[in-house]
């Protein structure tokens, strides 16, 4: 989920074969790469990183896991699932300290390499998750890692986002994974400023997959940044019809309502988006903006 924009330190935006991706958006949290998601898979907002030390003990479950991988160093399967719960449950860094021990022993595991850029990332430090990508597609160029790689390229402007696509292209031909090289590049254009090129690609993205929500939501993006408020309403109600239940389109909404000075119809979106995530900050403070 996006809902404020914000450039992303560690996105959606994102879900990607067999793991889940946010990145965070100028102001709002949101998920990324529908398309391959299969992917890092919870729609929810992200936890603030958490480690044992933070967090207490660990919850039973990982304490069982963590003593059969502890009295069985050398079962790689036991270590990944603990490493997996500790992922669950939001713990990164003590996901990250399991995952070095798999890596101190096989440094040229390219899956390990994703794993350590997606926790990486998740505990915001964008820099070292490229750095980890990047790494992880040398060793060998699976295209979860190369999306996920020119996915923050493309949220820091930089021109290599664009390169790997073609290089995703030229190694995956066919339409499995066009919906996503065309949201990245709209990603890219968006952030460069370039909103005519940034539409079409978000355009070409919607025509290989209509429900990528998404490249709807940057749509209505631009087009708020644009003033254009009544277009950006029409978007997000798509996605609404698409998706009753996507949280980031009531904020917009309401936002867009609020916008126009519509005041008891921003709060009832408002409210809306805050039914479905209790937790988001800014629904509660536009609410209150507005009482």
């Amino acid at each position: 989920m996006y809902v404020t924009k914000v450039q992303s330190e560690g996105h959606p935006i994102v879900r990607i074969l067999s793991s889940c991706i946010f990145l965070y958006f100028r102001g709002m949290k949101r998920r990324i790469l529908p398309a391959l998601l299969i992917i890092l898979a919870s729609c929810n907002s992200n936890p603030a990183p958490k480690s044992a030390e933070t967090e207490g003990a660990y919850p039973v479950s990982i304490q069982e896991l963590l003593k059969k991988a502890n009295a069985a160093p050398e079962d790689v399967q036991r270590r990944q699932e603990l490493i997996n719960s500790l992922d669950t449950a939001g713990l990164y860094r003590d996901a990250l300290a399991q995952l070095d021990l798999l890596i101190a022993k096989d440094s040229l595991n390219h899956e390990y390499w994703f794993q350590k850029a997606r926790f990486t990332e998740q505990l915001k430090d964008t820099t070292a998750a490229i750095r980890y990508y990047t790494y992880s597609t040398r060793l060998y160029p699976a295209p979860p890692a190369m999306l996920s790689l020119a996915n923050l390229l493309a949220e820091k402007k930089d021109t290599a986002a664009i390169t790997v696509c073609s290089n995703i292209n030229t190694l995956f031909p066919g339409k499995e994974y066009a919906a996503d090289i065309f949201f990245i590049r709209g990603i890219y254009h968006a952030r460069k400023g370039y909103t005519s090129r940034a539409m079409a690609q978000f355009d070409s993205c919607i025509y290989r997959n209509y429900r990528y929500l998404e490249a709807y939501m940057e749509k209505g993006f631009l087009l708020s940044d644009q003033q254009q408020i009544r277009p950006a309403m029409t978007i997000f109600a798509t996605v609404l019809k698409l998706d009753p239940l996507y949280t980031d389109a009531y904020y917009w909404m309401g936002k867009s309502f609020e916008q126009l000075g519509i005041r008891d119809t921003a709060v009832e979106n408002y409210r809306k988006a805050l039914s479905l995530d209790p937790e988001l900050s800014e629904a509660i403070s536009a609410i209150n903006r507005l009482k």
